[in-house]
């Protein structure tokens, strides 16, 4: 059909057909397993199809973008597919910036956009100042290394490659892990980290692996394999250089 025709269709068919053939593109299947991680029965659709697709998507995109509300294009974010989500993502980021950064994130992490969106709140809301690391009771140390860990995984929701407040939190956040694995450290608590190695966070797996490689370092380097192989790219850096340097005989906790 030629942007003319889609000009005059009613806004409700238009979000139809723009849903329709943003499954035809494959975006978001594509996006979301761009690190190599597809199931084996991922059916994606062929270049030919992913292009004409786009072309179309943006033919219907650019009647929308006349005759839409933003009321009306915000459930396109929101979809339960991950092509409509990216595609929206795409078309629409100047009708809702945050919720158009959230479906890509969501679409990569492989969750709703809402719950990005609630995940990179969740990260660029430190913890309060009192009490101190120091302050804290053991059990509260080892409940704040769990959070914070979590909070750096929470980062990936965040725009901290492209924003400097955004790598401001990043920044802090990995630094707030190495104060707790230090205090750790000071009070001989270190042991307390072992069943963070099993944990479904991993930030939390990757930071306990660290401060366990000198007490159990048959259980803290599988870990830290396991976290290279298959984690986002930063954190599978980050687990090759530890892994590296425990090679040559350098170990984080060493430093501390």
């Amino acid at each position: 059909m030629t942007p003319e025709e889609y000009a005059t269709m009613p806004t409700e068919r238009l979000l139809r057909l723009f849903a329709e053939t943003a499954r035809q593109s494959g975006a978001g299947r594509v996006f979301q397993y761009a690190g190599g991680s597809a199931p084996a029965d991922l059916v994606v659709p062929t270049t030919a199809e992913t292009k004409a697709g786009f072309t179309e998507n943006a033919a219907i995109a650019g009647a929308l973008r006349v005759n839409a509300t933003k009321r009306e294009i915000e459930p396109l974010f929101d979809s339960d597919d991950p092509d409509v989500r990216l595609c929206a993502a795409m078309f629409f980021s100047d009708f809702a910036p945050d919720l158009a950064q959230a479906a890509q994130h969501g679409v990569m992490a492989n969750v709703s956009t809402r719950e990005a969106l609630a995940l990179g709140r969740r990260a660029r809301q430190p913890p309060p100042p009192r009490p101190t690391l120091q302050e804290m009771t053991d059990e509260a140390l080892v409940a704040r290394f769990q959070d914070a860990a979590e909070r750096q995984t929470a980062c990936r929701f965040t725009e901290w490659l492209h924003d400097p407040k955004d790598l401001e939190t990043r920044n802090a956040v990995v630094g707030e892990l190495t104060a707790i694995l230090r205090e750790m450290k000071r009070r001989g608590m270190l042991a307390r980290l072992l069943p963070f190695l099993d944990s479904a966070d991993v930030t939390a797996r990757f930071r306990a692996a660290q401060g366990c490689l000198r007490i159990a370092p048959d259980k803290a380097v599988p870990v830290l394999e396991g976290v290279a192989a298959t984690a986002e790219m930063q954190t599978r850096i980050a687990a090759d250089t530890t892994l590296e340097n425990w090679r040559k005989g350098v170990c984080l906790v060493d430093k501390l």
